[in-house]
């Protein structure tokens, strides 16, 4: 059991420590970023909603049938 808390230990410090030597990475992220986003989360919400509206109409069309 002691050497279970030791590795923990030893994790912890390496997970803490590990931001004190990450260099800057000089990113840059224009403003045409934010549209790119917004796009990609709007066609994935309309994507989702097209194959929901066919799959309820599969759905009510099989148990409609009698």
């Amino acid at each position: 059991m002691k050497k279970n808390k030791i590795f923990t230990l030893i994790v912890l410090i390496g997970l803490f420590s590990n931001g004190l030597f990450i260099s800057n990475a000089f990113a840059y992220l224009d403003p045409g970023t934010g549209m790119v986003i917004l796009q990609a989360i709007v066609g994935a919400l309309i994507g989702l909603g097209i194959t929901f509206k066919i799959y309820w109409h599969k759905i009510r069309e099989k148990f409609s049938r009698n």
